[in-house]
């Protein structure tokens, strides 16, 4: 294993820009590139960094913004000049409106590479999902699958990250089974509860994706898959979290088309009174999400967190 950010074998981009940099992920990737306090530091404090923003504003950190929308290719052009390093985060778990997993995922990520191409963009960084595959069955597993080959087909140095699901403060997802933990007499199992995840601490990616931005060449045409320390099944997610908050509830199963019913009957109720959880998640439990090829300790240069080590955050 090496140490991340060799000074020896780093190439520090001169100018980087992310979108969806004021996200959950984009957060932990802001950590990494030492842009979390108001003054720069560590091997990106030279390097200026940009947010692309549909509404322009403030940023933790150092950042400039940029204004921009991804599903309008209009509003990119010019945007990504002198642009060394694109890091493209932009997506959704939930459509809303013409908020569609294809228009926001693979057009927005059509419309990046295409700015990117004419930019002459050195080095585009995608976030796509541990998963991803071309049915349509799983619509937002397709968006993220169209958008690797769009990435992939445009002829710019890429490289691809596959997260697992992954958790820390302000997460949407442990954050909520943490909740369904602490409110429930018993907690409701959706389906056999058997499907692996491997979760990975947002950190830990955050500092895969540094990694990548320092070392184009070493990640040029990669496609890394990031997971945790451990694989877990839904139910021992649970446990890990029932631990946690040291509750020990029993476990109801729900069947899943019953789940889906109540999820699609509820749907145009105000959000406070729907399932914590979308039709499309409800999908993806029936699929495992973990990896036996994890890039994650690779790149960080360390075992990754594991969940019942970095979920404090819940209590």
């Amino acid at each position: 294993m090496h140490d991340t950010l060799q000074p020896g074998n780093a190439h520090i981009p001169s100018t980087l820009l992310i979108t969806g940099a004021t996200g959950f992920v984009g957060s932990g990737i802001l950590r990494a590139l030492g842009r979390s306090g108001d003054t720069p530091s560590g091997p990106f404090a030279g390097t200026r960094i940009q947010s692309l923003q549909r509404k322009p504003g403030s940023v933790v950190g150092r950042v400039e913004t940029v204004a921009g929308d991804v599903t309008d290719a209009s509003s990119l052009s010019g945007k990504l000049d002198s642009v060394d390093t694109v890091i493209h985060l932009v997506g959704i778990i939930e459509e809303s409106g013409g908020a569609t997993f294809d228009e926001v995922i693979r057009r927005g990520t059509e419309n990046m590479v295409q700015e990117a191409s004419r930019a002459g963009v050195k080095h585009f960084i995608l976030m796509s999902a541990l998963g991803a595959h071309d049915s349509p069955k799983f619509p937002y597993h397709r968006a993220k699958f169209r958008a690797e080959e769009a990435v992939k087909a445009s002829g710019l140095p890429f490289t691809i990250f596959r997260p697992s699901v992954i958790f820390g403060k302000g997460d949407g997802f442990i954050t909520v089974l943490a909740g369904l933990v602490k409110s429930f007499p018993v907690v409701p199992v959706v389906g056999s509860g058997e499907s692996k995840f491997q979760p990975v601490q947002v950190d830990d990616v955050g500092a895969s994706f540094a990694y990548a931005a320092s070392h184009p060449e070493e990640a040029g045409g990669k496609t890394y898959e990031l997971g945790g320390a451990k694989s877990y099944s839904y139910q021992e997610m649970l446990d890990v979290i029932g631990a946690e908050l040291g509750k020990r509830k029993p476990k109801v199963h729900v069947p899943l088309p019953l789940m889906k019913a109540v999820v699609t009957l509820t749907g145009p109720l105000p959000k406070a009174l729907r399932p914590p959880v979308t039709m499309e998640q409800l999908k993806m439990l029936a699929l495992d999400n973990s990896t036996e090829d994890s890039a994650t300790p690779r790149l960080i240069g360390h075992t990754p967190v594991a969940l019942e080590d970095g979920i404090a955050y819940i209590r």
